[in-house]
């Protein structure tokens, strides 16, 4: 009898040991399921966003309206992203992310059969909405299978797949495009979206309806802005300020200083980005957030000079290397802090919080360069961005002082 009672506890002992590690495991089938999900819809808009300008001109428009054409999708997805972190909030995550890349495929299939500008203005209006609910809710959702200890970690894996689609999918869409035409792109790319619908189904998940959800729907600042992350908000659009800039500005660059095969400065970037997302999220849970973004942002400031003084291509690469490093270091911890700022039942208001800045920086970072560039010229472009980081840095670090003064005050 006491051998069978002994042997009990040991089993429930183990058993307890099994739990507590399973709890600590990230790299599950959910979670990788949920990377391939990622590459699948991020593959799409990496192959669209390249070839849409082309596209709008090849059905008689002009310049100008293949520009809207391009922006008008990045507007949308920050005028929804609001209204999704509230979604996501009260709302089945997992419904929810089906929904969007349903919506994305539909977007896709869209401009397929869009012969006129007007259809096509209306269905990338409609991959935006999609892709700014898409992009927020994969997050909230992909951070109920993360260990809380190893949030920074996990998000940085989850990354690899949208690193990967930067990589493959520019030069993917461009072939296609060419080699096949417009209509076989778009087709590929709605087949990915419902692919990566069809994968949610098999998603396990359960939600736990919370008292939130239960309350008849107010929308209210709170439902649609954390505040308490708005700092780390516009610091993190100060990485895609700097992207836009360069993005934007940096072919003419290389023409106007006679720099050849400057289109390596974005796939250098890229592989560097890959790699900083395997290992960056560790050094982010153990180093702690104030370390890592004042390097990060550092970094990024000296690339940004860099850029601005560039002589020959291989200052470009440096450049790119410490451009990556800062923004994949950067980013990713400042994301990270979002969510552990917040309880669980706002996560997804605090994604859109963060994705907010970032829309608003990349957009904000061509107009701002154009108009520096027209008065002066590209040296002053950069070295203005670069200031602008310093001055980011200055207020991240007045913002974690009065934060940490007032934790102490409090205990």
């Amino acid at each position: 009898m006491y051998h069978i009672q002994h042997e009990i506890i040991l089993r429930t002992q183990g058993d307890r040991m099994r739990d507590k590690e399973n709890t600590k495991a990230l790299w599950t089938r959910p979670f990788l399921f949920l990377i391939i999900v990622s590459l699948l819809t991020t593959m799409g808009f990496n192959m669209v966003y390249v070839m849409i300008s082309n596209y709008a001109m090849a059905i008689n428009g002009s310049l100008a309206i293949a520009g809207i054409i391009a922006g008008i999708f990045s507007i949308s997805a920050l005028l929804v992203r609001p209204l999704a972190g509230m979604s996501v909030d009260r709302f089945n995550k997992k419904h929810l992310c089906i929904i969007a890349n349903i919506l994305i495929g539909v977007a896709a299939l869209g401009y397929a059969l869009s012969d006129q500008i007007p259809m096509l203005f209306f269905f990338r209006v409609l991959h935006g909405v999609a892709f700014g609910l898409s992009s927020t809710t994969n997050i909230a959702l992909v951070t109920e299978y993360i260990p809380k200890e190893r949030m920074g970690e996990g998000i940085g894996y989850y990354g690899i797949g949208q690193v990967i689609s930067q990589i493959i999918g520019p030069n993917l869409g461009v072939y296609i495009a060419d080699s096949f035409g417009f209509q076989p792109m778009f087709l590929i790319i709605t087949l990915l979206s419902f692919i990566a619908a069809v994968m949610l189904l098999f998603l396990p998940y359960s939600q736990e309806r919370s008292n939130q959800n239960d309350k008849k729907i107010k929308i209210t600042i709170n439902s649609l802005i954390a505040k308490e992350v708005i700092v780390y908000s516009i610091i993190g659009g100060m990485f895609s300020f700097s992207n836009g800039i360069v993005s934007s500005f940096l072919i003419l660059l290389g023409k106007e200083r006679q720099i050849a095969n400057v289109g390596l400065f974005f796939s250098v970037g890229a592989i560097v980005l890959f790699g900083m997302r395997i290992f960056i999220g560790r050094v982010i849970d153990k180093q702690g957030l104030t370390l890592v973004v004042n390097i990060s942002l550092i970094i990024t400031a000296v690339s940004m000079m860099m850029i601005g003084v560039a002589p020959v291509l291989s200052w470009l690469i440096i450049a790119s290397v410490l451009k990556s490093m800062g923004q994949g270091s950067g980013q990713i911890s400042l994301q990270t802090e979002c969510i552990k700022r917040v309880d669980a039942s706002r996560v997804g208001v605090a994604t859109s919080t963060f994705y907010i800045g970032a829309d608003i920086g990349q957009g904000l970072g061509p107009i701002i360069g154009g108009k520096i560039t027209d008065c002066f010229n590209y040296m002053v472009m950069y070295f203005t961005c670069a200031a602008l980081i310093i001055g980011a840095m200055i207020v991240f670090n007045l913002y974690q002082n009065k934060t940490k003064s007032k934790s102490v005050s409090v205990c």
